[in-house]
């Protein structure tokens, strides 16, 4: 009796969706760092310190008082309480800000260094963003129609292509659709709205000049956003990112004048109705009009309040000439000592951070560009989405002006992202690191080129330190210890000039002090911002909002004069000796490049104030300073563990952190699984039996550690309609439905033994899919001697288990490396039968199909350029190379012995090489005012070693390699795939909400691809195809990317079949046909 034995790929497909291994996508270990609890009556603190007593104890202390003393006004304005302690992790490893909530754990995440940003004003950091992201916390939960332990589900539809083959189960997905029921809808600008706004007594956020006039410049320019734009983050700039915070907070801020700040709880509990999808809606029933009319009057009584209040300034502008008009991320100009260049930083032909060092010679107006790699950060907003930092200052010109200091990240041995100080010499661009994990930025360079003073963080405090070029030496010029920020530090013979902002204040004041740390002194100190201070000739240069718009100011002793008067703001001054004034000045699409040749007053100034209907006047404002907390020393810690005593200024309980678990999230999940056709031997199904036959039901489980050094994500789905008698609630019964199930644990903490960012991390993974087939054996007998052969069906049960452990180094950003081990038992059930030739039934046996072992050695690498299309259209370099050595028994056949049903396997050993590939470029031009690109994908392998069956191919056919074939069309022991892309938009800027769905754009992809295996044939299967798609974003939260794409091929060939299948069908012809494939994903990933 021969055994037919067919191939699955449900398995892989189900391991592949659940395994996606991106370097992106996995932090560093930092097994060195040693973590910390204070539990307070609402909160949960952590903090890190290391041996030394660096770390983020300071930071901890103040978001514990803090988050404290707002939990009861926040929660008592939107009547809602979280039902557990909320977690507050402090990180102090990493030089950039951000402030993180994740509304679903009841976790936040803060950055302790403070943001400094050119588009947002100076705050005290801490009790700000704990306030902004406990509001997060309060106001999303309070808005969501679920429970928070099961806040969404999964609606699922595959299909299968149609392989007519026997020797295959069924075929490659063709349809993937998996769609998210999300039981919240709360767009992006109410989010960030309401959590600037915080509550009517909470003033350490504002409407500050930076923002008004990111708000301003838009309105006069008639570039306003749409309440659907704002929304979400879609297809947007980091400028336009921010351009959401800015909006939400305004119009927040005009909803409360107008209508009482109760109207802001009010539309959040109308989100929570589950008839209500849109923010328009709410907003109606909560004031009575239609949302659409609020805002556009909104924007209709701002623009006419702008418009009259800029009227003297347009009286009397006194403003420069742009020289530097492209991008919108322009900073720091700065002149050579000789006056004859000016060098300045700029991130023209980018959409997010990524800036370039430019010098412009003035004579010529030639221009040099130096790419210095990542010299800022990003920080991510607080529903996930990347957005501009502040640059960490100016470069500065050596001297002799033949070279320029800057700052720029890099990762340290340890896995933390520190900036240190670099020289690039302009003749050659050979760049030498100056300081090591020194946290130094903002550098400066006095006049004998032997000093330099910068910035460095530590712990929420910042302060001027000093670097000797000559022996590499660091030492403190000033000492502060309390959360005082310092920036732009600049010379004037042996004093430094830098702008500081006090613990509990809004805006800068400007200081000096010695080089040696002494004689502090204030030299303007006033209510208003001031910031970017350098000196020229003896004359103090900064900007101001005194007069309530950024402008470019001299002090000559006692005397302050305004040199610009400008309607966005000007910002960043340098002076010539000649009088020219170089700055950056902010317009309606970002900070540009100006020169003002003659530094003159303005005929008169003009005072500015925003427009009282967004404005927020102080009720009993008290400004609150921490000055009085100070850092943790790692004494004080070992006697509080030994003694159980109390710390810090306000007597916290402190003690170390184990590990806190999220709750479990469940996620309930219908699937149409259709690999079971109505067609079946004898009868033909019904439509509503099928149906019922292909649904499956269950749920995805999920539950991480708090620091994300443990995680648990599970899932089962069950097919009640695989039972025949429709009793599948029976125990018995349970068992023998088909399933889909997986259970990955990772533990991402790495080992102390192992002290260094790559220490490893651990991947353990559980597959199982089990499927029913109707007659699916077929037995060859002869029921008498002179009888016919005859066939005989028997039905069948798969059982494919996988079983994966990995280890996994990530040694960079952008590359990871993983070992592994699997091991793959797949059994075959034979249900009972009965058998003509031994007149008897033959009970239901269970063998092993394959046994298979593998050790695996894979390579991840990922360097990915983020520009406003990169969801659609991916940019940069990815690659995957692998190393598996395998050794499988496949099931051959059955023999019977003694009416028992025997199985006989072939043993392969066999060595798999795969290399992956896929880059993408953006074209020069613009198709529509959007960016248009090309990608090439490749993917190689081998297969060699003994008994190499077909089993064991690699395939390069359907939904994920040439799409004109069938996935089993294309398959060898050697394959070799290539495709070429055009992306092109066709619909760049759809933006309209139907419902719970955001239309974003819409993207035409044009691609042709290559295919050769052997040893089928050696000759190269061609195909052409077109593929729409469509982003979208779905319930103001998760990104929905729809494609579908048609793909003919333009080869026929045929693939003759193994012999051992018994069958009158010897080969199947591929080509010539168009091949469909449809998907409803979070991203295109195929």
């Amino acid at each position: 009796m021969k055994w037919c034995a067919v191939m699955i790929v449900a398995l892989g497909f189900l391991a592949q969706v659940h395994a996606q291994v991106s370097p992106s996508l996995v932090d560093f270990s930092r097994p060195t760092l040693d973590w910390y609890q204070i539990e307070t009556e609402n909160f949960v603190v952590l903090f890190h310190l290391d041996e030394e007593g660096r770390g983020s104890s300071r930071s901890a202390q103040v978001a514990a008082r803090v988050a404290e003393e707002i939990y009861g006004p926040i929660t008592k304005m939107y009547g809602y309480e979280p039902d557990e302690k909320v977690h507050i992790i402090l990180k102090d490893y990493e030089d950039y800000s951000n402030g993180a909530a994740f509304f679903f754990d009841n976790k936040i995440e803060i950055w302790a260094p403070a943001l400094n940003s050119s588009l947002r004003g100076a705050h005290d950091w801490i009790r700000n963003v704990i306030t902004h992201e406990f509001t997060h916390i309060v106001q999303v939960q309070a808005a969501m129609k679920l429970p928070r332990a099961m806040p969404f589900g999964y609606l699922q539809v595959l299909d299968y292509e149609n392989v007519r083959r026997p020797d295959v189960l069924y075929g490659y997905p063709n349809v993937l659709v998996s769609y998210p029921v999300v039981g919240l809808s709360n767009p992006a600008w109410l989010a960030e709205g309401t959590a600037q706004y915080q509550h009517d007594h909470a003033h350490y956020d504002q409407w500050d000049s930076h923002r008004d006039m990111l708000l301003r410049t838009r309105v006069l320019e008639n570039k306003t956003l749409s309440l659907s734009e704002l929304g979400s983050f879609y297809s947007k700039s980091s400028l336009m990112r921010e351009g959401v915070y800015n909006y939400g907070f305004a119009f927040t801020l005009y909803l409360a004048n107008k209508y009482g700040d109760e109207v802001l709880p009010e539309i959040t509990n109308n989100l929570r109705r589950w008839g209500t999808w849109r923010v328009e809606e709410a907003i109606e029933l909560a004031t009575g009009v239609k949302g659409k009319e609020v805002y556009d009057q909104w924007l209709q009584e701002l623009e006419q309040a702008y418009r009259k209040a800029i009227t003297p300034i347009e009286a009397s502008p006194v403003e420069g000439t742009i020289i530097e008009p492209d991008g919108f991320a322009n900073y720091f100009p700065r002149f050579s000592p000789d006056g004859s260049k000016l060098a300045y930083i700029s991130n023209k032909g980018e959409h997010f951070s990524r800036v370039t060092l430019y010098v412009r010679d003035l004579s010529t107006d030639s221009v040099l560009a130096h790419d210095l790699g990542s010299m800022v950060g990003d920080y991510i907003c607080s529903l996930g989405h990347r957005v501009k930092s502040g640059v960490t200052g100016a470069a500065a010109w050596r001297p002799d002006g033949n070279a320029l200091a800057y700052a720029k990240q890099r990762i340290t041995a340890e896995g933390f992202l520190y900036t240190d100080l670099h020289v690039i010499e302009l003749d050659t661009e050979t760049s030498t690191q100056l300081t090591r994990d020194a946290r130094a930025s903002q550098p400066a360079w006095d006049s004998t080129g032997t000093r330099i003073a910068y910035v460095t963080s530590n712990d929420g405090t910042s302060n001027v330190w000093l670097l000797d070029v000559d022996t590499g030496e660091t030492m403190p010029v000033t000492q502060f210890a309390n959360g005082t920020q310092v920036t732009g530090p600049t010379w004037d013979g042996d004093w430094i000039y830098f702008a500081r902002l006090e613990p509990g204040k809004h805006g800068n004041d400007l200081w000096r002090i010695r080089v040696d740390g002494s004689d502090p002194v204030p030299v303007v100190q006033t209510t208003a911002d001031e910031r970017s201070p350098v000196v020229a000739n003896g004359i103090l240069y900064y900007a101001s909002d005194a007069n309530g718009i950024y402008n470019i100011y001299r002090m000559d002793g006692d005397t302050s004069e305004q040199l610009t008067q400008v309607i966005g703001g000007a910002f960043m001054p340098d002076m010539r000796p000649d009088g020219t004034l170089a700055y950056a000045t902010y317009e309606w699409d970002g900070y540009k490049i100006a020169l003002l040749e003659s530094s003159g007053i303005p005929n008169s100034t003009a005072s500015y104030a925003p427009p009282e209907l967004i404005t927020k006047m102080p009720l009993s404002y008290d400004p609150a300073s921490d000055a009085d907390v100070r850092a943790l020393t790692m004494d004080e810690l070992a006697s509080a563990m030994a003694e159980d005593i109390y710390l810090g200024a306000d007597s916290l309980h402190v003690s170390p952190y184990g590990a806190a678990f999220t709750d479990f999230t469940i996620s309930p999940v219908i699937r149409l699984d259709q690999y079971v056709e109505r067609e079946l031997e004898g009868r033909i199904r019904g439509r509503a039996e099928t149906f019922w036959r292909n649904l499956k039901f269950g749920t995805y489980l999920s539950s991480r550690e708090i620091l994300e050094g443990m995680s648990l994500f599970g899932g089962l789905l069950i097919g009640p309609g695989s039972h025949g008698d429709g009793q599948f609630f029976a125990p018995a019964n349970l068992l023998a439905l088909e399933r889909d199930a997986f259970l990955q644990f990772d533990y991402a903490r790495g080992f102390r033994l192992i002290p260094k960012r790559w220490s490893p991390q651990v991947s353990i993974q559980l597959y199982n899919i089990q499927r029913s087939v109707e007659n699916g054996l077929s037995i060859e007998e002869h029921p008498c001697t002179a009888c016919l052969q005859e066939t005989t069906n028997a039905d069948l049960t798969y059982g494919l288990w996988e079983g994966n452990v990995y280890l996994r180094s990530k040694v960079h950003r952008s590359t990871l490396l993983e070992v592994g081990y699997r091991y793959s038992p797949y059994r075959v059930t034979t249900n009972r039968f009965y058998s003509k030739e031994l007149a008897d039934w033959i009970p239901s046996t269970s063998s092993r199909y394959y046994i298979g072992r593998s050790y695996m050695a894979n390579v991840y690498f990922e360097l990915q350029q983020a520009h406003r299309e990169s969801d659609i259209m991916r940019t940069g370099i990815r690659m995957t190379a692998s190393y598996h050595r395998e050794t499988g028994r496949l099931l051959d056949r059955f023999d019977i012995r003694d009416g028992q049903l025997v199985p006989v396997y072939n043993t392969s050993i066999l060595h798999r090489l795969r290399v992956d590939l896929e880059g993408g470029i953006r074209l020069p031009g613009q198709i529509y005012g959007t960016s248009h690109g090309l990608s090439m994908k490749m993917h190689a392998s081998t297969l060699f070693g003994r008994r190499a069956d077909s089993f064991y191919f690699e395939y390069v056919g359907g939904l994920s390699g040439a799409r004109g074939y069938p996935f089993y069309g294309l398959g060898g022991t050697e394959t070799l795939w290539l495709q070429a892309s055009w992306l092109l938009p066709l619909l760049p800027d759809i933006k309209r909400q139907i419902g719970p769905i955001y239309l974003d754009k819409a993207f035409l992809r044009l691609y042709a691809d290559g295919a050769r295996v052997q040893p089928e044939s050696r000759a190269l299967r061609k195909d052409i195809g077109a593929e729409l798609r469509l982003m979208m974003g779905s319930y103001y939260l998760l990104p929905t990317a729809l494609f579908v794409s048609a793909t003919y091929g333009a080869d026929s060939f045929e693939v003759q079949l193994d012999d051992a299948f018994i069958t009158s069908q010897p080969s199947v012809n591929y080509g010539k046909q168009v091949q469909w494939h449809f998907g409803v994903l979070f991203g295109f990933d195929f």
